[in-house]
């Protein structure tokens, strides 16, 4: 099954409840939380969740390595394949739109990363200047550049990687052409709240992390690895190392947090509404009022595909 809505709706804890129910093992669907070390700001489950709940698509690689869409759906085909051997109901939940469009749809098998070439590119732009690559990939593959912001050096690179082979960047390309049907059978659930309560959330999730110490866990990977790490992409991370390097006060770091959640949890919900086939299910207050619903919907929609 597949379980999706914004940041902060409640996604975990219905994930969790409906493992539980049926039995079943969690793939996460976050293009951040498969860096190690980012444990606050991504909210992963602790330890004592995961003893009893196996998850996975977490904690895959160091902050200071790529991994890109193919990267993730190699992992994702793994873990889907533990679980079919084990007999255990895969649930898909993350916020990560793209990651799971891959994962249902499937992509082109692209070319893995060549380090030569990419550590050429990035020697490059060092010598020649931020947004040399970004020039250079309007010469070569002009849609992916006005697809990929010029800051984006990690999409860049690969796009520019992908182009000197010869092969389109169908990962990018494909949002607009993934129309046909799912790979498997899956029951999606969408968990939506009214504007206001999903602001006041993020806010309340967004303290929670600061109470929990996301700034001295950013101070940890600052101190471990390069301000250029994708780390440093995620939200919390970015706007707390910012503020670590002294370009703003703490309170500024907060509001640029809470304001870039909730224009994330924004381009969420616009993606998420272009999915196809998901029951969405209004929230209120905590989730625990949802749940049962929830898991009697999925009961009947497994019972009546088997």
């Amino acid at each position: 099954m597949v379980l999706v809505g914004p940041t902060a709706s409640g996604k975990s804890e219905v994930a969790q409840a409906l493992a539980l129910r049926f039995r079943g093992w969690i793939l996460s669907v976050d293009s951040m939380a498969v860096y190690r070390g980012l444990d606050i700001g991504t909210s992963k489950p602790p330890k004592s969740v995961r003893r009893e709940i196996q998850h996975r698509g977490l904690d895959l690689v160091d902050p200071d390595q790529d991994f890109s869409l193919g990267d993730f759906l190699r992992a994702a085909e793994q873990a889907l394949k533990e679980m079919h051997n084990a007999g255990v109901l895969p649930i898909l939940v993350g916020g990560t739109g793209l990651y799971l469009r891959g994962v249902l749809k499937g992509v082109a098998d692209l070319p893995r990363r060549d380090p030569e070439l990419r550590r050429c590119l990035l020697r490059r732009e060092e010598r020649d200047g931020p947004g040399t690559l970004h020039r250079v990939l309007r010469e070569k593959d002009p849609a992916s550049a006005a697809r990929i912001a010029p800051s984006d050096r990690q999409r860049i690179v690969r796009a520019l990687e992908l182009a000197e082979r010869g092969v389109l960047d169908t990962v990018g390309k494909s949002r607009g052409e993934w129309l046909g049907p799912d790979r498997f059978p899956t029951v999606k659930v969408g968990l939506q709240r009214v504007r206001e309560e999903l602001a006041e959330r993020i806010v309340q999730r967004v303290d929670a992390f600061l109470a929990a110490g996301l700034l001295e866990e950013t101070r940890e990977l600052l101190m471990r690895y390069s301000s250029g790490a994708n780390a440093f992409k995620a939200l919390g991370y970015r706007e707390l190392a910012a503020h670590l390097r002294g370009e703003h006060d703490l309170a500024t770091a907060r509001e640029r947090i809470v304001g870039n959640t909730l224009r994330y949890a924004k381009r969420q919900m616009t993606w998420f509404r272009k999915e196809l086939h998901v029951r969405w299910f209004a929230v209120s207050g905590p989730v625990a009022s949802a749940v049962a619903e929830i898991g009697d919907y999925v009961a009947e929609r497994i019972a009546s595909a088997s």
